[in-house]
């Protein structure tokens, strides 16, 4: 039993290993690490106004809770990029040859379910144009509308891994 395990967890670090090496830093990296950073400042500026002058800001939580929102979307569009997303790699090895068609399937269901969700932030959109951010004088449409292209590029990416899977069946 333990030889079975120690067999899976050197493979599992292994493909880490073999990951982490072959990460770097591309354009897609370049969204997210901004919205990181100023995830990064408007926490810091949070935790240095609350707890050293003693007088918080009102606004950075709130847009600090938007940022991390954002982050995450944008975030997706690398996962999917690199194919790291979480999923059930015994699927994978089951799946044998039928796999590509699985993912195909997969992404088809991924890209409908984005789009779906690209058009209800649009109808959100619509509705809500009026409000305003709670402790900002900004509409909320622009965080939505942010996400809207995070979605879309979301989708895009979706479109073309499904156009090339398709292109590389036998």
């Amino acid at each position: 039993m333990s030889d079975i395990n120690g067999d899976l967890f050197t493979e599992q670090e292994q493909q880490e290993a073999d990951t982490h090496a072959s990460l770097k830093l591309t354009w897609a990296d370049i969204p997210a690490l901004m919205i990181f950073c100023a995830l990064f400042v408007t926490v810091f500026l949070q935790f240095f106004t609350r707890y050293v002058l003693n007088d918080s800001l009102a606004w950075t939580e709130e847009i600090a809770r938007y940022l991390l929102i954002l982050v995450a979307f944008v975030g997706a569009v690398k996962c999917q990029l690199v194919d790291s997303h979480i999923r059930l790699e015994i699927i994978d090895k089951l799946a044998g040859r039928a796999l590509p068609r699985l993912k195909i399937i997969a992404l088809t269901l991924s890209a409908g379910f984005f789009g779906f969700a690209i058009y209800s932030l649009n109808e959100l959109m619509t509705k809500t144009s009026y409000q305003k951010m709670v402790s900002l004088p900004f509409p909320k449409y622009y965080f939505y509308g942010l996400i809207m292209v995070a979605l879309g590029v979301l989708v895009a990416v979706h479109v073309r891994q499904i156009y090339v899977l398709l292109r590389s069946k036998p």
